[in-house]
């Protein structure tokens, strides 16, 4: 619930269940992924836009997850895949975000740039004057 209620008017970034509640926020289906995976390095493929611009494609990523995201809705953009399970989306217009991944984990090698790139992106259609308190009361 409370994705539903900040998407659009606070830019929202999730990683792994994050990513996970993101997809389902949007109607999206969240199930087992066929293989747990702990600390495992997956070379994604990505559509080189917004976030992930400029970065290796195939990217390597550390993944650490047993469940994921399908059946996503057109609304949100798959940027990032791996043998055909989404490893990230995107709604532009919301400024919403999600990896499945650990972009903070050692083993994602460019994950710091991804990083940075995903908060300059996040932060393109924040207005000033946006602050928690309004959207809460």
């Amino acid at each position: 619930e409370l994705l539903t209620r900040l998407r659009g008017k606070l830019p929202i970034i999730g990683i792994c269940l994050g990513h996970q509640a993101i997809v389902e926020a949007y109607g999206g289906y969240v199930g087992q992924a066929g293989e747990i995976l702990h600390g495992k390095a997956s070379s994604i493929e990505h559509d080189g836009q917004a976030m992930f611009a400029g970065l290796a494609n195939p990217l390597p990523v550390a993944r650490y997850h047993s469940l994921v995201g399908s059946n996503v809705p057109a609304g949100l953009t798959i940027n990032a895949h791996f043998n055909g399970m989404v490893m990230a989306v995107r709604h532009d217009a919301d400024r919403v975000c999600g990896f499945q991944f650990h972009p903070e984990s050692i083993l994602t090698t460019q994950g710091a740039r991804l990083l940075e790139q995903t908060l300059a992106w996040a932060q393109q259609k924040l207005e000033p004057t946006n602050t928690l308190q309004p959207i809460l009361e």
